[in-house]
């Protein structure tokens, strides 16, 4: 990346060179970072600015734990911004707030769009039918298990239930020091806690048809309580409550738990300190129905309306999105990518990618989105799911009362989008 010279220097160049404009800036937002993306990043800004010498790719890196409520107070207040990495589930928010640009126009005139793979180019227009972003990369969510600690609590193979995924973490928890399940209780658990009430509610939605949501329903009660009762008895460690995705991977990794529902980017830090014979990755435990709905996210780039050059910004997501680019990109992220995978490709054909194409490939996952039509959804996943499921685990509400209050939030949401249409 090109380094920027002070004020004071720019203003001497300026006066010395008879005011010559200064290079243009292309302000991009990166909400997930690794040193190994980060350096990758690097690469294509650097091989972009030497495409354009006058342009100045600078890059922002918000935290992930503050990046739905940080980015929103950027893009509201008017902040110019150019390019924006954000999940499906901001785009609602941000797009009825009229932050982000339609990018149809251009992926009409791109000529990288047909190298996208088909359920990319309809993902562009998850929210309203209008192609607020470009997806890179999707996560599946799959159950990683330590082998040597099932061993010795007395299994060979992983969960295929969730009554045996029960039975094996509080199994292992009886061995001194270590404990089934790395629950994640912080920024992005919610993905926890809605397996557990597919699973026993057997639902592939949030909602029902008059727009009211399951989350009250006995068996999405049952399922909270599970979630409840692994944490209070002991099955799940108990600062995870305050777990986001750098300390659950942790917790697993190191050995302290035996389980952790997580996607695949997280092989990257996992295989960089377990042994490949002693993990493995399998689908998430089916429900009593003989079915489950794990989410499939998905990731991308969105151009904000306050960019000054939005032509500029749609060429750099162009840049990221070229074939050869995002496969490598989404190897480094760990995650699926948005063009085809080549049928040779070593990295994708590894043993402990199975668990997620199994799920891809077998009726009995049936893969769902979030709701991303509702303008509230990153409110909800980001702010109020955390923060209510945090007062449950400490004992401050009861599974009723935490269904009751998911209910009454996203009930009054989908109902008042229904009622719009």
């Amino acid at each position: 990346m090109k380094l920027k010279p002070t004020l004071a220097a720019a203003a001497a160049l300026a006066t010395a060179w008879g005011g010559m404009a200064s290079a243009e800036t292309l302000r991009v937002v990166e909400v997930l970072t690794t040193n190994e993306r980060t350096g990758l990043m690097e690469e294509i800004v650097a091989e972009f600015e030497t495409d354009h010498p006058d342009v100045d790719v600078e890059l922002i890196t918000v935290p992930w734990d503050s990046a739905f409520e940080r980015i929103l107070t950027m893009t509201m207040s008017g902040q110019p911004i150019d390019v924006i990495e954000m999940p499906e589930r901001w785009i609602s928010t941000l797009a009825v707030n009229d932050v982000l640009r339609d990018l149809e126009p251009w992926l009409n005139e791109w000529e990288g769009a047909d190298q996208l793979t088909g359920s990319t180019m309809e993902f562009t227009k998850i929210y309203d039918d209008t192609s607020y972003f470009v997806p890179y990369g999707y996560f599946v969510r799959a159950m990683y298990y330590n082998k040597p600690l099932l061993a010795e609590a007395g299994y060979d193979a992983p969960p295929e239930t969730w009554e045996e995924f029960n039975e094996m973490a509080r199994a292992v928890s009886e061995i001194d020091g270590k404990y089934g399940y790395c629950l994640r209780g912080s920024t992005g658990g919610f993905v926890g806690w809605w397996l557990a009430v597919s699973a026993m509610t057997g639902a592939d939605s949030w909602f029902n048809e008059d727009g009211t949501s399951i989350f009250d329903s006995p068996e999405a009660i049952e399922g909270i309580q599970m979630m409840l009762d692994l944490y209070n008895d002991g099955a799940a460690p108990e600062d995870s409550v305050n777990w986001g995705f750098n300390e659950q991977v942790s917790g697993f990794y190191s050995g302290t738990c035996a389980f952790m529902d997580q996607d695949p980017d997280a092989l990257i830090q996992v295989r960089e300190r377990m042994g490949r014979e002693d993990f493995a990755v399998a689908p998430v435990p089916i429900g009593p129905a003989g079915e489950i709905s794990p989410p499939i996210g998905m990731i991308g780039w969105a151009v904000s309306n306050s960019s000054e050059n939005p032509e500029l910004a749609q060429e750099f997501i162009g840049r990221l999105s070229a074939p050869e680019v995002n496969l490598e990109w989404a190897k480094f992220m760990g995650i699926v990518p948005a063009v085809e995978i080549p049928e040779d490709d070593e990295y994708y054909n590894d043993p402990q990618f199975a668990g997620f194409f199994t799920e891809l490939e077998d009726d009995r996952w049936d893969l769902m989105t979030w709701p991303a039509h509702l303008p509230e959804l990153g409110e909800f996943f980001d702010v109020l799911a955390v923060e209510t499921s945090q007062a449950a685990l400490l004992g401050q509400m009861t599974a009723e009362e935490l269904g009751q209050e998911w209910d009454a939030f996203l009930t009054e949401a989908q109902q008042r989008w229904m009622s719009e249409q």
